[in-house]
């Protein structure tokens, strides 16, 4: 070797995937470390011939990718990601991924260098380092792939879940974030089992004096950022009046802060310590609901994108009747479909899953109703998507105002305001979350021509997580389970709150709601 800068020059780029890789044992980092040194001398040594340079432009692609990733999740979320993540990315349609990309820009920039960099470096590497010692790394690098499998043999009898062999191959490499992607792939091939599963129901049906019932599934809302709770500003002037025909939950807590978790727990028969069995999804609301004779339909804002082996998808694919908008748009645009719904004749659940307040909350009301609550203008943003909310209940009670008809709103989970010297962030707590993330607004209106014997109106002011959904929404419904689960409903004469919620985090990591730390404890961008 000419010199001793090459060498340098490969350490560096073996030790770069490790930097914001975060908390991952030390024996995969090690791994990690000898393959990416590894592969950037077989790199150097095969950019030699001009037939594999567009091989090496793929690598330094995939390479850089992986490093934003973990940078990306590590400086803005303190995390790394995840199967859970990889989840949301995989269930994500197109106009959705262009705005997060435009929301943060600079890591794409990032992205961008960091290829740069990988590519040029392998470039010069080829032309200034040793050709014997090039050709001994292939060898080394060879022989390292052929002990993966008695590796995967070993690291198999350790754990009790299933492990994935290129799951756990990719792990120890410098593309481990795909790793994450490969067991989101397999849990969604898991997924797809659940329309086949059949539930043997086992309830009794009253009729509760209502036809049409309009199930509106909210988006990162705070429950704190609500006049209808408290709040200083004036954000749900249609529900602050209507106080009379509600029963509002003052400490509803979601089991989960991200979507594609919260969302099916909240509607299903299902258990947090259940969550690895997949075919408890198939007893959820909607499947209910049609056993039950209601006629279902799901409108949806938040892109279907082709999709249909999401656990939400799956659930919605249930229903009678589905309506997705293509590309997320505001969610009045829903209102049309609901139109339709309506004209069903009987007993029908309506099921709208809307776009809310997810971030960044400022695309998700027209311009022209932006509001000036404060001198902040994330917090203007985000307080008037609750304010477009709020305006959007008032549209949708004034289509129903004439039926015996009653809505439940939900959130599926909050988000974290983060203040640092007046920085204000608003973002998914799904690592390290604080008490605020799960804090969500849950309430239930009915119609004035609904007989009043059926009306459950007041406050409810005991803890109730919606991961008892089923049990409530069930009971909305006038179905009512003979098993003694059906106390896990507020609305049922039996009900006892839980003495300790149980709530998971983005990783479906299990924790205690009570032990979690509040937002005004904690002042900084480092949780």
């Amino acid at each position: 070797m000419r010199n001793k800068l090459p060498i340098l020059i490969i350490l560096i780029l073996a030790l770069l995937p490790i930097i914001f890789i975060g908390n991952v044992a030390n024996e995969y980092k090690l791994k990690i470390v000898l393959i990416s040194f590894l592969l950037a001398n077989t790199n150097a040594f095969i950019y030699r011939f001009k037939y594999f340079k567009p091989l090496i432009l793929l690598i330094s692609l995939l390479w850089s990718l992986n490093i934003s990733t973990s940078f990306f999740f590590s400086s803005k979320h303190q995390i790394s990601f995840s199967s859970t993540i990889a989840n949301t990315f995989i269930n994500t349609n197109s106009s959705e991924a262009v705005g997060m990309l435009s929301y943060n820009k600079y890591y794409v920039l990032f992205f961008i260098l960091m290829m740069l960099i990988y590519f040029l470096s392998i470039r010069w590497l080829s032309k200034n380092t040793d050709y014997r010692f090039l050709k001994a790394n292939i060898l080394a690098l060879l022989f390292s792939c052929l002990l993966v499998p008695i590796d995967y043999y070993i690291s198999e009898k350790k754990h009790s879940d299933k492990i994935i062999l290129s799951e756990h191959f990719l792990m120890g490499t410098p593309f481990y974030n795909s790793s994450a992607m490969v067991r989101a792939i397999y849990e969604n091939q898991q997924i797809r089992r659940i329309m086949s599963v059949k539930v043997n129901f086992n309830y009794i049906k009253k009729d509760k004096d209502i036809d049409t019932y309009v199930l509106l599934i909210g988006e990162s809302a705070r429950r704190d950022h609500m006049s209808l709770y408290g709040y200083n500003k004036i954000t749900t002037p249609t529900l602050d009046i209507m106080q009379k025909n509600m029963l509002i939950f003052n400490q509803a807590i979601s089991p989960a802060p991200v979507t594609i978790l919260s969302v099916p727990i909240s509607l299903s028969n299902i258990t947090l310590y259940q969550l690895k069995d997949k075919t408890h999804y198939a007893d959820n609301i909607v499947s209910l609901a049609k056993d039950a004779g209601f006629k279902t339909t799901w409108i949806s804002n938040q892109g279907r994108s082709g999709k249909s082996n999401s656990l939400i998808t799956i659930i919605a694919n249930m229903a009678d009747n589905q309506k997705w908008n293509k590309y997320i748009g505001y969610d009045e645009e829903l209102l049309p479909y609901l139109d339709d719904a309506l004209k069903q004749k009987g007993k029908k659940l309506i099921i709208m899953h809307i776009y809310g307040s997810h971030e960044p909350s400022c695309n998700r009301f027209p311009e022209n109703q932006l509001i000036s609550f404060s001198s902040n203008e994330d917090d203007n943003c985000y307080d008037s998507s609750i304010a477009y909310t709020d305006q959007l209940m008032k549209k949708i009670i004034n289509k129903i105002k004439e039926e015996k008809a009653s809505i439940l709103y939900f959130s599926d989970h909050g988000l974290q305001r983060l203040d640092k010297n007046g920085d204000i962030r608003y973002h998914h707590g799904v690592s390290n979350p604080r008490k605020d993330t799960y804090n969500i607004p849950l309430f239930i209106w009915y119609n004035d021509n609904v007989n009043t014997q059926y009306r459950h109106t007041g406050v409810v002011n005991t803890p109730f997580s919606t991961s008892d959904n089923y049990y409530l929404i069930s009971d909305w419904l006038g179905i009512h389970h003979k098993s003694q689960k059906h106390c896990r409903s507020p609305l049922s004469n039996c009900f006892k709150p839980q003495k300790e919620l149980i709530v998971i985090d983005g990783n479906k990591n299990l924790m205690k709601y009570s032990e979690l730390p509040d937002e005004k404890d904690m002042n900084d961008f480092d949780k």
